[in-house]
Parts: structure tokens; sequence; C-alpha cells
């Protein structure tokens, strides 16, 4: 299944967590816009599931998530169907429909997702939705300041596989000016991974170096290498594990 608008879902017993793959338009955030049903031959739609969005508290834009608050009980042993209609990205074009089942269990793990279910790779992922050349929102950044932007990512976007010593663990994000060294850490360069499997899996954080070239307004990233004492872009070493997607998310906030 092609997920083009959510990276994952997360569905328990008080909350739904999804991660859009994409910046949404916060105004399309509405209860209208979230449906649970039934799966059956004559669908039932669930009546006022969730408590009301509350997109300050509840939207994370950062990282593009959003948390919804069970306002029902579901009843056991039925398989139900979240569907995310009509909303719209930040260029105020409207997404696709997207599905995602899942089943009301009892025990210690009251909900099972059926769908969303990540290919088992071998490679390295960290295309698509890893390393983002839009840092959240360009729209957002050029509003603030239309001469500051990243101009481009190493590795570039669709580079979906890299070698485990990919350039000794450095990825290098060219900005449009030099921006100022008080952003330089990871309040506002996040990097993560998360391992590539079956079942719906979270995001984790990899400590790293910023860094800054002495007078071009490149950034660099270096991940750790996977010695028992880590060491940061140096020779012959590995960086990057085999079966872990990764990702660097920029906050809007950077500026000169």
């Amino acid at each position: 299944m092609a997920l083009y608008l959510i990276d994952y879902v997360n569905v328990n017993v008080d909350t739904v967590t999804i991660k859009f793959g994409r910046t949404i338009k916060i105004s399309s955030l509405v209860n209208a816009n979230f449906i649970v049903q039934t799966i059956a031959a004559t669908p039932s739609v669930v009546s006022s599931p969730f408590l009301p969005i509350n997109t300050i508290t509840d939207y994370n834009q950062i990282s593009r998530t959003l948390k919804l608050y069970w306002d029902v009980q579901l009843v056991s042993g039925q398989d139900y169907l979240l569907r995310v209609v009509n909303l719209f990205d930040a260029v105020n074009e409207k997404i696709a429909e997207e599905q995602v089942p899942f089943s009301k269990l009892d025990g210690a793990t009251p909900y099972s997702i059926t769908s969303f279910e990540e290919p088992d790779y071998e490679e390295i992922l960290i295309g698509d939705k890893s390393v983002r050349t839009d840092a959240f929102s360009a729209v957002q950044i050029l509003a603030k300041n239309p001469d500051f932007y990243i101009k481009s990512v190493e590795p570039v976007d669709g580079d979906f596989y890299i070698d485990n010593s990919f350039n000794d663990g450095r990825v290098v994000v060219l900005f449009s000016a030099r921006p100022a060294t008080n952003f330089l850490n990871d309040h506002y360069f996040k990097i993560q991974r998360k391992k590539i499997q079956r079942q719906p899996s979270r995001w984790e954080s990899v400590p790293s170096q910023i860094s800054m070239h002495s007078w071009k307004p490149e950034v660099y990233i270096d991940f750790p290498s996977t010695d028992a004492t880590p060491v940061f872009h140096v020779d012959n070493k590995t960086y990057f594990i085999t079966g872990y997607k990764y990702r660097i998310i920029i906050s809007k906030d950077i500026g000169i």
C-alpha cells in the first residue's frame, strides 16, 4: 500500500496517533474528516468517535503528528476502518482519502493495526519522507524570510538507499544563506531512525554532531558510528545500520 498521506498510525485504548508524511493545512484537521466505521457488508459509522480536536494541543506541526482522543467505547472483536478524508496540504491541494483498518481486541493489547505494514527491506531507506528539503513547510519559511531557504540536501531526495558508511556518516544541508550559530543544536535539527519491520515502530532519537562550514552556508549533520565508543566523520566506519530508516527533521524556526 503506497503511503502518500500517512507515515504510520498507532491505535490504542485512549488515543489514535497519526504521523502525516506531508504538511497538512491546519484548518482541515477537523473531527468530520476522521471517520470510524465497522468493516462489514453494511458498514455502521461510529457517531462522534473522538473528542473535539484542538489543533493547538493535539497537533504538532514540527513532527506533523496528530493525536485523537477516543470519546466512545468500541466493541471487542469488531473490525473497524479509520477513514481520513478531505484533508488539504500546505499549498491547498486536496489529498486523496486514506483508510486504516484495525481491530478491537481484548486483553493487554486492545487494538491491532491490520495495515500500514512496512516492507522488510535489507537496505537502508533514506529517501522520500526521511531527509526532507522543505524543512517542515517551505511555505512557512518563505513567508517569514523569502531570502532564507534550503537549497539542497546530500544525499539528495530520491536516494532511497545508501551505504552503511555513506559520506562517513555526514549529511550536508545547503542553505541559501548561513544560519545563525545558535540554531545549530538538536532543538532545531532532530535526527531520528526506526527499524523497518512489519509491525508499526517508533522513531527514536539519534545523538549527532551539528556544525557549519567556516564560510559556506553548509550545515553538517554527523551521525555516530556504531562502535562501542562512537566517533563522528571518521573513515572506514559504519554509521547507518541495515534494516533501519533514517530521517532528519529541520525546524521552520531556523533563521539567519
